[in-house]
């Protein structure tokens, strides 16, 4: 058995799935009377050890055995599109009798990699930050690890990859076992295409999904956006939590979120923003808000990106900022909401988000 802590956004189907057993166990081995009322920060019982995981529903998965750990590689779907954000799960368990001992030369634990024909259009590690400090990690007999990654079909130059198949491939970045792997594979497909709006008609509802940042997948991840340099915050507009950028305040951010849209249409961005005093208290950055616009090949084709400098960005209270993306151009199939978090020398403060709306505002 291993002991798990529910995080923000957790189901019980979800850790289920995670390590590869039944929702009916789960709550057999922890006696919940509700399955649907566990909390953030309950410590569950999950079986692991050396049983074979299951094959998530409509996902794709993989298993081998490296240096006495067994790898377990799954992903929440086998086809995705354009736009769309793959849920990567990897688990690695000590399935040895012993207990094994792994040395790494930074605080980095694992890797996660996509590659299309054998050449790697993306990697996870290229938007993390890893302490430099070399370290030790031990795993009893039984004892698992679990890491979580997602990535939204782009690659390293920010352009959408082709409808093709990929594989995904993760390893543990030990020193003595690099390079070893498990894999597994996807395809990326194109999208029917979409009901056309009826003539003069402009939704006014919120395009966004989690537009509040309410749902996380982790710390670093809110759950339908894709970050860099990310983490969830209790400082907020609304609600229980809001997106930091500027993790590491020497570094770019990036937060953004891709919705269907149409040619001849012009819609509305509101959002709420604040500044995060550090030590120094030095605030040399630019924000930018832009707005991308693609046609439905995924090829780029506008856009709109206000920007906001630290003097326009109060530090200690919330302030709404609004632009229009004037009438998007003839072919526009989808909209990209960017956040652009840009430090300058010297930078030393971060920029909180929060309550996010995107609407049609006009034909």
């Amino acid at each position: 058995m291993e002991t798990y802590t529910v995080s923000f956004g957790d189901t019980l189907f979800a850790i289920a799935r995670r390590f590869g057993t039944t929702v009916q166990e789960l709550i057999r081995l922890n006696n919940i009377v509700n399955p649907g009322s566990i909390r953030v920060g309950q410590q569950l019982l999950v079986p692991t050890g050396t049983g074979t995981p299951q094959q998530p529903a409509g996902g794709t998965f993989a298993t081998t055995t490296v240096g006495g750990l067994r790898y377990t590689l799954t992903t929440d779907r086998r086809q995705y599109q354009r736009g769309e954000q793959v849920q990567i799960t990897f688990v690695k368990c000590n399935v040895s009798r012993s207990t094994i001992r792994l040395n790494y030369n930074t605080g980095q634990r694992f890797d996660i990699a996509a590659l299309r024909d054998g050449r790697e259009v993306w990697r996870w590690s290229d938007d993390q930050f890893f302490t430099q400090a070399a370290g030790t990690e031990r795993l009893q007999p039984g004892q698992c690890r679990t890491y979580t990654a997602t990535w939204d079909l782009r690659n390293r130059q920010g352009n959408f990859v082709a409808l093709d198949t990929f594989t995904i491939r993760a390893e543990n970045v030990a020193v003595q076992l690099r390079n070893r792997f498990v894999q597994t594979r996807i395809e990326v497909v194109s999208r029917p295409s979409p009901p056309q709006p009826a003539p003069g008609r402009c939704p006014r509802t919120n395009m966004l999904a989690n537009p509040g940042f309410e749902e996380w997948v982790n710390p670093t991840t809110p759950r339908q956006w894709v970050g860099t340099n990310v983490r969830r915050s209790g400082l907020v507009h609304s609600g229980q939590f809001a997106a930091e950028m500027g993790r590491d305040v020497s570094r770019q951010s990036i937060l953004r979120q891709s919705v269907p849209a149409g040619p001849r249409l012009n819609y509305q961005i509101t959002f709420w923003a604040r500044e995060r005093i550090r030590d120094a208290a030095l605030g040399r950055y630019t924000l930018e808000a832009a707005i991308y616009v693609y046609d439905r090949s995924g090829r780029f084709i506008g856009r709109v990106d206000p920007s906001f400098t630290a003097n326009a960005i109060p530090d200690r209270t919330y302030q709404q900022f609004r632009f229009t993306t004037g009438v998007l151009p003839a072919g526009a199939d989808r909209a990209e909401l960017r956040f652009i978090f840009r430090p300058l020398t010297r930078n030393t403060n971060s920029v909180i988000i929060d309550d996010v709306d995107m609407v049609c505002v006009s034909r």
